[in-house]
C-alpha cells in the first residue's frame, strides 16, 4: 500500500500531534508512507527521523500550475495507489494533477465551510472524482452529505482525530492569586482565535443573565479577544470587572488547567480542538448544539449542550455550575474518560487503515 498523503505539518507542535501520529502508525502497520508537505518544521523532521518521506512543496494557491505539474510527477514517478488529502487546496491542485490517472483520492474535511452554492466548491471537497470523505465529526459528515447529495453518504466516514490526554503538558501552575481572582470564585475559560462562527460576544452577554455579584469570572484568550469590539461588550457587562480578556498566548494549558468549567459558545464548529484541550485537562465544557462538539458531550454528565446564540441558556448552566460546584471535578473526571474513550489515537490510526484497504479492494 503506497500512500502520498498531502498535509500542511506547519501549524505547530500541539495542532499537528494528531496527524503525526496517524502517519507514524500507518507505517507501523505496512503502509509505505510519503508526505508533502510546505516546508521544513521540526514536526516534518521528526516525521523524517521516523523513516518516513517528506517532500517539500508549498500549496499555497487554490491552482498553481507549476504545482500541478509537479505533483503530476510525483504522483506518476512513486506509482502510488492513494492520494490522502487534508485540505482545500492541495486538493483543488491534486484533482487536476491526477487527470486520467487511476490512484485513489481520499480526502479529509474537519470543517462546515463547505456549501453547494459556491462553485469553487466544486473544484476540491465536492468533487466527483474523490473515492472517499474522511470527516471529523458526525456533524462534519451530515453538513458535507447535505451539500454533496445523498448518493454521496456511504462514501463519507467519521474518524475522530486521535488525541492522548498525555500529550497535554502544563508547563506552569496558575493560581487564582496570579489572576486577581478570589479563592471561592467559579472560573470559566474560553480560548479561541476569533472569528464570527465563535460566538464570543453570546459568552460575554451571558453575564447579564447571571444575578449580580455572583463570584464568577471569565477567562478569555486567544487571537482577536481583545478586538475593540468585543471589548467593548466586557465594558458593558455588568459582570465588567470579572472578566480577564488577553490575546494571543502561545502556552495557554496553564488557563485551561486553573478554569473550573470551559465553555465554547460556537455558531459552528467542526469539533474544537480547545474543547478537547479542556476535557483532556478533566474540566467539564459546555457548547453548543451546532457542530460536532455534541459528540463528545453527554448532557448533563461530563458537561451541558446549549442552543446556539444564546445567552440566557449559557448563564443557566452558569449558574447550575456555580450552585453545584461540588460536582463538577466528577464531571470533569468523566470529560477526561470521554475522550479516551471516543478519541483513542491508536483507534484512528486502525479506522483509517482499514479505509485504505477498503477503497484499495474497490474495482
Amino acid at each position: 500500500m503506497k500512500i502520498l498523503v498531502i498535509s500542511d505539518l506547519s501549524g505547530g507542535y500541539s495542532i499537528t500531534l494528531p496527524e503525526r501520529h496517524l502517519y507514524k502508525g500507518l507505517a507501523e502497520k505496512g503502509a509505505e508512507l510519503t508526505i508533502i508537505s510546505h516546508w521544513p518544521t521540526p514536526e516534518t523532521h521528526e516525521m523524517e527521523n521516523s523513516g518516513l518521506k517528506v517532500i517539500y512543496l508549498p500549496i499555497i494557491r487554490k491552482i498553481d500550475l507549476r504545482v500541478v505539474k509537479e505533483l503530476r510527477r510525483i504522483i506518476i514517478q512513486g506509482g502510488y495507489d492513494i492520494l490522502y488529502i487534508t485540505y482545500g487546496k492541495a486538493l483543488t491542485n491534486c484533482l487536476l494533477a491526477v487527470r486520467n490517472l487511476k490512484v485513489k483520492i481520499v480526502g479529509y474535511i474537519g470543517s462546515l465551510n463547505i456549501h453547494w452554492h459556491d462553485p469553487t466548491a466544486y473544484l476540491s471537497f465536492l468533487n466527483r472524482r474523490i473515492d472517499r470523505m474522511v470527516c471529523l465529526s458526525n456533524a462534519v459528515k451530515e453538513h458535507f452529505v447535505r451539500q454533496r447529495g445523498e448518493s454521496f453518504r456511504d462514501k463519507c466516514v467519521v474518524i475522530y482525530k486521535g488525541y492522548n490526554p498525555e500529550w497535554i503538558n502544563v508547563t506552569r501552575k496558575l493560581v487564582r492569586a496570579d489572576l486577581s481572582i478570589p479563592d471561592d470564585s467559579l472560573i470559566i475559560c474560553c480560548i479561541a482565535n476569533v472569528r464570527r462562527i465563535k460566538g464570543i460576544p453570546y459568552l460575554i452577554k451571558s453575564a447579564d443573565y447571571l444575578p449580580l455579584n455572583l463570584p464568577v469570572y471569565f477567562v478569555l484568550i486567544g487571537k482577536g479577544m481583545d478586538a475593540p469590539g468585543l471589548m467593548k461588550l466586557v465594558r458593558k457587562s455588568s459582570y465588567r470587572d470579572n472578566f480577564r480578556v488577553f490575546g494571543f498566548i502561545r502556552d495557554v494549558f496553564p488557563y485551561t488547567d486553573l478554569c473550573d468549567l470551559y465553555i465554547q459558545p460556537s455558531i459552528t464548529e467542526g469539533l474544537g480542538r480547545s474543547i478537547i484541550e479542556a476535557m483532556c485537562l478533566s474540566k467539564p465544557v459546555i457548547v453548543t448544539d451546532s457542530g460536532g462538539a455534541r459528540d463528545l458531550v453527554d448532557d448533563g454528565v461530563n458537561g451541558f449542550i446549549v442552543p446556539v446564540k444564546s445567552p440566557t441558556a449559557i448563564a443557566k448552566k452558569i449558574i447550575w455550575c456555580f450552585e453545584n460546584r461540588d460536582k463538577l471535578k466528577a464531571m470533569g473526571q468523566k470529560s477526561l474518560n470521554k475522550i479516551r474513550e471516543v478519541l483513542d489515537p491508536n483507534k484512528t490510526v486502525d479506522l483509517t487503515y482499514s479505509l485504505f484497504k477498503e477503497v484499495l479492494a474497490e474495482t
